[in-house]
Order: C-alpha cells, then structure tokens, then sequence
C-alpha cells in the first residue's frame, strides 16, 4: 500500500493510493483529488488518513504501508501531540490505525514509490476513480509491470 501526494496551482491537491500484492501486482488503486492550497504536510497527512479509511473499509489486514512523507511517518510513530491542523489530522490517523490489525506504516523514497507517485500526479484528472488490475490506465499498469520485475 503507498500513498502519494499532488499539489497543483490551481487551488487542487490530489493523492492516490496503491495496494499490491505479495508478488508486486496490482490489486487495487484510488485517486482523489480535493479544492484548496494547503501546505504539503497536510496534503500528505489528508492522503494517510483517506488510505487508511480505505484499508479499513476494505477489512484488510497485515498491510505494509509505504510513504514518501517522512514527517508523516514520524507524527504517526511519535508520542507526542500536537496542537495544530497537522496535529489533529495525525491524531485522526493514530485512532484509525488503533482499529486495524497488523499495519506497518515506513518511509520509502520517492523512487521507489513511482507508480503511485504517477497516480497522485493524475489524480485531478482521475478523481474519484476506484481501479484493478482490469480498468487500470495503461501508464500505471507499466509502472507497476516494471517495479515489480525489479
């Protein structure tokens, strides 16, 4: 599972979000786009908790979960709570995580999280669209193919 932000200056952030299988594979993918012009972390902090009501939605378990937000992973693994926007968008996360079993959030570099950093950077043009391995667009499908031959 990753996540992946979009910011685009006509007052849109998107984020997409990716499951795949043991083997690499597609299994399901969003993209969402939203109005407004928010300072990254927050995007990136919207995006996490919009993922993790999905894996939740979906009842999935033992989910490793890959950012390339390093200060979202941080917030999430650290104790400490913070009165801010930013704060209350990780408290909301920190509540959902407590109701799922066996997720693993971790930090990755961009260049290893490619197809949904694709996806994200798409997202204002495939808001709201729900894809499989079936219906997926022909650029994700390819990333997917070669990052999970590598």
């Amino acid at each position: 599972m990753s996540t992946e932000l979009f910011l685009n200056p006509q007052q849109l952030f998107g984020f997409g979000c990716l499951a795949r299988n043991h083997a690499g594979q597609l299994l399901k993918a969003f993209a969402e786009s939203k109005f407004g012009v928010v300072l990254p972390e927050i995007a990136e902090i919207m995006g996490m908790k919009e993922a993790l009501s999905w894996i939740k939605r979906k009842g999935w378990e033992d989910v490793i979960f890959e950012t390339d937000s390093l200060i979202v992973v941080q917030a999430l693994n650290s104790s400490v709570h913070m009165t801010s926007y930013f704060g209350l968008l990780v408290e909301d996360c920190r509540s959902i995580l407590s109701t799922l079993k066996n997720v693993l959030i971790s930090f990755v570099y961009r260049s290893a999280n490619k197809a949904v950093h694709c996806l994200a950077r798409e997202s204002c043009f495939l808001s709201g669209c729900l894809f499989n391995e079936l219906n997926a667009p022909s650029f994700l499908k390819n990333i997917v193919m070669a990052e999970a031959i590598s």
